[in-house]
């Protein structure tokens, strides 16, 4: 049964890391995962890493600019390289991502975070790929979903690591969007986000799985726990494990395309 991680940051770690959080994943079923940048090492490192572990492992990548990263300056070289690592790997390269807007972490302005948001759309648009968005905090929210109606590119975007009610899940739905959901999804105590989950409002065949692996103290996740993920989905919704894996490795699929 193939498993899709759509959201990991391999870039995190060195190369036999990587190797090692591969080879659990791929015994655990997972055949095809993002790995997704945040600036423009991070953009780098992850399609150096799909090159390297592309064929193998299942690995594309995202290149983007966060929005809780963003350069006070400059930000328009930076996108320039974004752009010309994006067009010169376009086997490694899926997705624009992360990208969006954050009124709790991020530093810049909104208006700033919103002026780079566009600019990242119009290079999606220009080269034809998904987006990865990462949107925290009301006004951040109302301003990308803003954004989305006007541009009318919802259905190419997906919402990264989503934890909200099932309010928040129509209003996301009704732009086209997909939805990625993570270990949280395993708590007993997400009372809300499990809800959604199983409400069928939120059907399978718009969700993705994600990890959101990466670093932090106390923080053990990596890509083989996508299978515990699609277990806690398959028992919110009540279907078999295997109905999960197939939908949501299918939206991967149409989204990202199949792995090399």
């Amino acid at each position: 049964m193939s498993q899709a991680d759509s959201h990991v940051h391999l870039d995190r770690y060195d190369d036999a890391e990587v190797a090692a959080l591969l080879a659990r994943a791929t015994a655990a079923g997972v055949r095809a995962l993002l790995t997704v940048g945040v600036d423009v090492p991070s953009s780098k490192r992850a399609v150096a890493l799909a090159r390297r572990f592309g064929p193998t492992a299942g690995v594309v990548a995202a290149v983007g600019l966060h929005p809780a990263f963003l350069p006070t300056r400059g930000w328009e070289a930076a996108l320039a390289k974004i752009a010309r690592l994006a067009a010169t790997a376009p086997h490694q390269v899926r997705a624009l991502g992360e990208i969006g807007a954050d009124t709790l972490e991020g530093t810049a302005p909104l208006a700033l975070q919103m002026a780079v948001f566009h600019a990242q759309l119009a290079l999606a648009r220009r080269l034809g790929l998904p987006t990865v968005l990462h949107v925290r905090g009301e006004a951040a929210t109302d301003a990308v979903r803003a954004t989305l109606v006007s541009e009318g590119i919802g259905a190419g975007a997906v919402v990264h690591y989503f934890v909200g009610d099932i309010g928040e899940a129509r209003a996301w739905l009704a732009l086209g969007c997909a939805i990625a959901v993570g270990r949280p999804a395993t708590r007993v105590g997400e009372t809300a986000l499990r809800a959604a989950l199983a409400s069928p409002d939120l059907p399978l065949a718009r969700l993705l799985i994600e990890t959101d692996t990466y670093p932090l103290p106390g923080r053990t996740t990596e890509p083989a726990q996508v299978v515990a993920v699609a277990d806690a989905i398959a028992a919110l919704k009540g279907v078999p494990p295997a109905e999960v894996a197939r939908a949501t490795t299918a939206r991967f699929t149409a989204l990202f395309g199949a792995p090399p």
